[in-house]
């Protein structure tokens, strides 16, 4: 037994490593690191990065797969799994993996630094031990967010070809490797071509365009300025022209502006067509814009959508292709930048219109502490972000004995704009919505109340950007009705104050898609695809998010690996989330690659849901299913079938627009409810289970 007092080697060990660490943290030039890497991140980035590389050749790989009951576990690969493994790494690439693959990452930036050229961080790699000196810099990385570029960096240079070449040097996998060899050296090939045909100038992808010297008219400014008015003014009065919207809702607006005002006007969307006899004008979304079709003048609305990951390369390739003497491009404050970067790339003639609110915006400080539906007032409008969200709210409204129109996406566009109608109209009390009614729509709202400041994106819940916060809030304090415009707030009202007046971080990248001609290499479409999203962008531009077109044309090839037909078939909105909708898209599929005909009458049959009974619970959603699938049938039928069945589809589609009429002016939607014992629940509340049943068990 050791008497107190005794000397232990491994006590005195830890306090001699906490000492000198203390005094290597006080020794760590900051300030000269974060110079060195403003400079030369690139380099310890790229340092890292063949490291990486090194472990894919050189050690054990392994790879997370699900294990029993859904458990997540470690699996080295093997044969069978040598190819799932090359496409994973570069798709689930994270700081996670890099640390489990690379535990001694912080060695290689250690490494940089000793045999760099800035003096005070070589003196510091000099005098401290490098197990403490690569926790010091591992920890300054990690607390200013630097270890992200590492990675970004890293994943953003990896591909399919590049882990396969690595890993088939390495000796434990060679054999493994050699198993897909054939399928890759054609995948690298095809790789190459894509690269190839990949100009570092975007602009040249529109020849047509380039012929000809485009005046555009950039209006910026924020919501309720009136910069999309003016340039339809300009619009009408010209030979002939086209709008292009972000939604169908606004294309139709404009469509029927237009056509009220005596200006003949067409309405072409992904799944609707309006022919008016002599119209030299269009009104479409933008995803239907031509590069082959040619007009006196144009509107790009939205265009700060140009950043969207989903949708933005649409509005891209209009700003780039679009053929049009004199373009009107309408966008925010912090599209600006980019957007004449863009213009003038394309060797364009440009001026600038600046737009002001034409009313105030002001935080209503009287209501700071939002009570909810107490302090619900004429005019408002409620923002929520799911339609779950919107029914409750509206619901809880109407139980008070206030009316409500509700708008959010997967209401047919003519519901919304009846919707919108009845609130502008003053049938209604207010408007219960989504972020859809941020984006053009000019209701007459006296104040916006953020019920919530969270919304799911599609791939988590995350707080609102600034952009979302300004342009949902800007709809307050329409003009010519409201002298002053309101904001207020449920939750987090400081936070919305501050950023209601803050300046939006200007938009960096505008998102590209594949060019058309790409998808007719040799090759499978969803490889194609994959390939091309592995490309780095050239500029100011980025790769959309085309994960959800890849993974149709997987379901596609599956199906039959008919190339020509799948790539007629993948422009054809779906929404594979919903899946009736999204089987009913396969099953055509499946008909057309196999020669036999659709079974059209028969789905249109099933899923004729007008007749239903609007005091049924679920009507409303059934509906709305109902409306999705013929919007598919319209454009199936439009690229594929008979153009005598267009008009059915759509009357059918009028029918069930006209139920969920009925439903909605009942004013009557259902509250949220306890599913054991049906108790009202309110809008907020998080569970399925009131307390009382939770507390005696039920759930």
């Amino acid at each position: 037994m050791k008497k107190k007092g005794q000397y232990n080697r491994f006590i005195a060990k830890r306090k001699k490593d906490k000492k000198d660490k203390l005094l290597a943290e006080k020794a760590f030039p900051k300030k000269e690191f974060t110079e060195y890497w403003k400079k030369h991140s690139d380099d310890v980035c790229r340092a890292v990065y063949d490291a990486f590389l090194d472990v894919l050749a050189t050690e054990k790989l392994f790879m997370i797969s699900k294990g029993p009951y859904g458990r997540s576990q470690r699996q080295e690969i093997f044969k069978e799994n040598v190819g799932k493994f090359c496409e994973y790494i570069p798709k689930k690439f994270t700081g996670a993996m890099l640390k489990e693959m690379m535990p001694d990452y912080a060695k290689v930036i250690f490494g940089v630094i000793l045999n760099c050229d800035n003096m005070p961080l070589v003196d510091f790699a000099m005098s401290v031990n490098e197990k403490i000196g690569t926790k010091i810099i591992l920890n300054n990385l990690h607390v200013t967010k630097r270890d992200r570029e590492i990675v970004e960096y890293v994943r953003a240079h990896l591909n399919e070809m590049v882990v396969y070449e690595q890993v088939s040097h390495n000796p434990k996998y060679v054999h493994a490797a050699e198993r897909i060899k054939k399928t890759m050296e054609a995948k690298r090939l095809l790789y190459h071509n894509i690269q190839d045909s990949t100009p570092d100038d975007y602009t040249t992808l529109f020849p047509l365009a380039r012929k000809m010297k485009r005046h555009f008219v950039l209006h910026i400014g924020p919501t309720n300025s009136g910069k999309t008015y003016q340039a339809v003014q300009e619009l009408m009065e010209a030979d002939s022209g086209i709008y292009l919207a972000p939604l169908r809702l606004l294309a139709y607006e404009q469509y029927e502006s237009m056509n009220n005002n005596g200006c003949p006007c067409s309405m072409i969307t992904g799944e609707e067509r309006i022919l008016v006899p002599g119209s030299f004008h269009q009104s479409s979304t933008i995803e239907m814009m031509s590069i082959r079709d040619e007009w006196d003048m144009a509107i790009i609305d939205e265009a700060q959508m140009v950043a969207d990951r989903q949708r933005g390369g649409s509005w891209t390739a209009a700003i780039l292709g679009l053929r049009a003497k004199k373009i009107h491009v309408c966008a925010s404050p912090d599209a600006e930048k980019l957007l004449t970067r863009m213009i003038k790339s394309c060797g364009d003639i440009m001026e600038v219109v600046h737009h002001e609110r034409k009313t105030p915006l002001e935080m209503d400080e009287e209501a700071s502490n939002f009570r909810f539906p107490e302090d619900v007032k004429k005019g408002d409008a409620l923002i929520v972000f799911s339609r779950k969200d919107v029914h409750s709210v509206a619901a809880e409204l109407q139980d008070s004995g206030l009316t409500c129109s509700i708008i959010y996406g997967s209401l047919p566009y003519d519901v919304r704009h009846r919707e919108a109608g009845k609130f502008a109209d003053g049938e209604t009390d207010v408007v219960v919505a989504t972020d859809a009614i941020g984006m053009g729509m000019n209701l007459p709202i006296r104040r916006v109340v953020f019920l919530e400041t969270v919304k799911y994106d599609g791939i988590k819940e995350r707080p609102l950007t600034v952009s979302e916060i300004k342009q949902i809030a800007g709809r307050a304090g329409r003009y010519g009705k409201y002298d002053v415009g309101y904001v207020t707030s449920y939750y987090d009202y400081d936070i919305i104050k501050y950023l209601v007046f803050y300046d939006a971080v200007p938009i960096g990248k505008a998102m590209i898609n594949i060019p058309e001609e790409f998808l007719e290499k040799d090759g499978k479409i969803s490889t194609i695809l994959e390939l091309w999203n592995q490309i780095p962008a050239a500029d100011f531009y980025d790769k959309g998010d085309i994960l959800e077109k890849i993974t149709v044309a997987h379901a596609l090839e599956d199906i039959k690996d008919d190339r020509e037909l799948i790539r007629q078939f993948i422009r054809i909105p779906i929404n594979i989330k919903n899946e009736e909708i999204y089987d009913v898209y396969k099953k055509f599929y499946r008909a057309v690659a196999e020669g036999r005909p659709v079974e059209l009458e028969e789905t249109m049959r099933k899923y004729d849901n007008s007749g239903i009974s609007p005091k049924y619970k679920q009507a409303l959603q059934i509906l709305e299913t109902s409306s999705a699938i013929y919007d598919f049938l319209y454009s199936f039928t439009r690229f594929f079938g008979d153009e005598e069945d267009l008009e059915p589809i759509l009357e059918t589609k009028r029918q069930i627009s006209e139920k969920i009429f009925t439903i909605l002016d009942m004013q009557k939607l259902s509250m949220k409810s306890c599913k054991c014992c049906g108790k009202k629940l309110k809008w907020s509340y998080q569970y399925s289970v009131c307390q009382e049943c939770y507390r005696k068990g039920r759930s």
